[in-house]
């Protein structure tokens, strides 16, 4: 079960909960609509804007003048910079079609994904045609995928995008693998999944259109952008190793959340049963339970309503302060569903366990004094959940 070239391999070559956290913030059902209506991926939006051909032929003993970026785990090969030669009198013959640095050579001669090759076309062919992309570097990708986030108010999801992809791991397998994109069933079908193939994968299909597969993975992708909207809503920078792969089939990914993926209406040991199999200490599961400082809950997903802190987009350490200082009052909500309420904020029962165990709250009380303390914890159990099943990954994409 899952992806055993994710949970098995330390090749990092490229590949030819309902509850915690639920972070459901943006947007509501039925506006999908407005998913596609989503900022311009830079250099342009269709691959008819981005991409160029570049024909070159060497004669003379002129040098290419081209320097490129080779990593062999890359699918590309940015340019670095143009130094004379061939390229040069190109870019001052074909202004329309010059080339710069961060393009990216994602074609020569017909290959493509392996740079290797790429390369050796470059130094050893008389005539070169090259296909370019317009801005494609890890630079570019950031940007791109901030600029999603402050747009569309859309952190918390992504976030939970990130953390069910990886979350499903159980101490035996599964694996962030983006199996939740594929129809058919498994993970994309589960109830504890409910929202992200409508919505979040959505708001990233343009960011994926131009990055996924010849500079990242989905599943990277996920990770990287869950992690960009962390610091873009004023939490701590993280960082994002690489070099999980993506399923091609949807029953290569799991096909229940059960012993896997948290249920908000449980309790503390519930929260322990499904941690502890993951590696998780008690302060872990208080710490990633901090994630519940941003988003929201809509009833007709988990069947839970409501914002858990005032300010549903700022990444601090509100959700302890609250749980501790609040007075919260329980109620059932129209699907059934028993959650407490202060105002218009929300917390659930596995929220309350955090307070209610003796154990759980010595860590919330810490973080409710100390935010630098809940950064470090979080950063550290957060990025340990971004990795549960993999094999070795990389720290350059």
């Amino acid at each position: 079960m899952g992806n055993s070239q994710c949970c098995k391999s330390v090749d990092t070559s490229p590949d030819e909960a309902e509850a915690m956290p639920t972070l459901e913030t943006w947007p509501a059902a039925g506006t999908l609509k407005t998913l596609i209506e989503v900022p311009a991926v830079s250099g342009g939006n269709t691959v008819e804007e981005r991409m160029y051909k570049v024909n070159l032929v060497k004669s003379g003993g002129q040098k290419l003048g081209l320097d490129v970026d080779y990593m062999a785990e890359r699918g590309v090969l940015p340019i670095l910079e143009i130094k004379g030669g061939l390229a040069e009198q190109w870019n001052k013959d074909n202004p329309s079609r010059k080339m710069n640095r961060g393009d990216s050579v994602v074609e020569v001669n017909g290959v493509r994904g392996n740079v290797a090759l790429m390369l050796e076309r470059c130094k050893a062919d008389a005539i070169l045609e090259l296909t370019v992309c317009k801005c494609l570097t890890y630079g570019h990708l950031v940007a791109d995928l901030a600029k999603l986030i402050l747009a569309k108010g859309c952190g918390p999801i992504m976030i939970r995008l990130s953390f069910s992809d990886a979350g499903v791991f159980n101490g035996k397998d599964g694996c962030p693998n983006a199996a939740l994109r594929l129809q058919g069933g498994g993970e994309h079908s589960l109830g504890a999944n409910s929202g992200l193939p409508q919505v979040a994968i959505p708001l990233l299909q343009q960011i994926a259109e131009k990055y996924v597969p010849s500079l990242i993975s989905h599943a990277d992708l996920w990770a990287l952008a869950a992690n960009v909207a962390i610091q873009a809503m004023g939490g701590p920078e993280i960082p994002t190793h690489f070099g999980r792969f993506d399923v091609k089939t949807h029953d290569q990914g799991v096909q229940s959340a059960e012993g896997r993926l948290p249920d908000g209406d449980k309790d503390a040991q519930h929260l322990r049963d499904i941690f502890h199999l993951k590696g998780f200490t008690d302060k872990d599961i208080v710490a990633l339970s901090g994630a519940h400082t941003v988003g929201a809950c809509h009833s007709e997903r988990s069947g839970f309503e409501g914002p858990w802190t005032e300010d549903k987009l700022k990444f601090d350490n509100s959700y302890f302060k609250d749980l501790l200082n609040k007075t919260w009052t329980l109620e059932t909500t129209k699907s059934g569903k028993k959650q407490y309420k202060n105002g218009k904020t929300t917390m659930l029962p596995t929220d309350m366990a955090l307070v209610d165990d003796p154990k759980f709250k010595e860590h919330v009380t810490r973080y409710a004094n100390d935010q630098q303390a809940f950064f470090e914890d979080y950063t550290e159990a957060w990025t340990r959940l971004q990795e549960l099943g993999c094999g070795q990954l990389r720290d350059t994409l």
